[in-house]
Parts: structure tokens; C-alpha cells; sequence
């Protein structure tokens, strides 16, 4: 079964930043896949930032925006696996992807805090 998403255009390049929540670099490693699909095939990716709405993560390959990932991580010393719905994808310099998502359910202040 697969899910209708619509997908709105950025009337500017501001719109790709609006996340209101502060920030935190962070660096750390994760998982993430495809929500859509099978969801057998896991990127590796680099957790650049986060905040209690979003992610920001550094990949190999560009999932387009509206795209629905799972990003495991390490959260509090066990595996937790994020909801996030992708909302821009930037080609990077050294052939990588930066990909910009919002959380399905932000995160706590605990489980933020777990991760910085």
C-alpha cells in the first residue's frame, strides 16, 4: 500500500530553513530507509544537526523531498528508529547529499537531550 504525499514548491530559498527549534551539531552515525516500499535497503548516513522538529543528514544518495525515511540512531544507549518526512535534499560538494527533514512527532526534551 502506498501513500498519497503532496509535495509543495519553495517559493524561496528561505522556506528551506524554517525550522524554529535550536539546533544541535551533533556528527553522530545512523541508518536510514525508505518508509515506502519494502524498506530493505538502508542507507549509512551522518546526523549533521538536530532539533526537537527535525534532522539534518549528510548521505549518498538524494531522497526527494516529500519522501518518508526511518533514521535509526543511538538514543540513551539503545537503538531508536525517527519518523521524518524529507524537506529538501542539497548536493554537496564531495559528491554527498544533505537532506533536511522534519520529525513526524517531534522530540522530547529527554530524548533531545539523550542525543546531544
Amino acid at each position: 500500500m502506498s501513500a498519497a504525499v503532496m509535495v509543495q514548491p519553495f517559493k524561496s530559498r528561505l522556506d528551506l530553513d524554517r525550522r524554529t527549534d535550536e539546533r544541535h551539531n551533533i556528527g553522530i552515525e545512523a541508518t536510514s530507509r525508505q518508509v515506502e516500499g519494502d524498506g530493505s535497503l538502508y542507507w549509512g548516513a551522518t546526523v549533521c544537526d538536530i532539533s526537537r522538529s527535525g534532522i539534518g543528514l549528510n548521505l549518498c544518495y538524494p531522497f526527494r523531498a516529500g519522501t518518508y525515511l526511518a533514521v535509526d540512531v543511538m538514543l540513551g544507549g539503545r537503538q531508536r528508529t525517527l519518523q521524518a518526512r524529507v524537506v529538501h535534499t542539497q548536493d554537496l560538494s564531495d559528491g554527498t547529499w544533505h537532506v533536511g527533514c522534519e520529525f513526524l512527532r517531534p522530540l522530547n526534551e529527554n530524548e533531545l537531550s539523550a542525543m546531544v
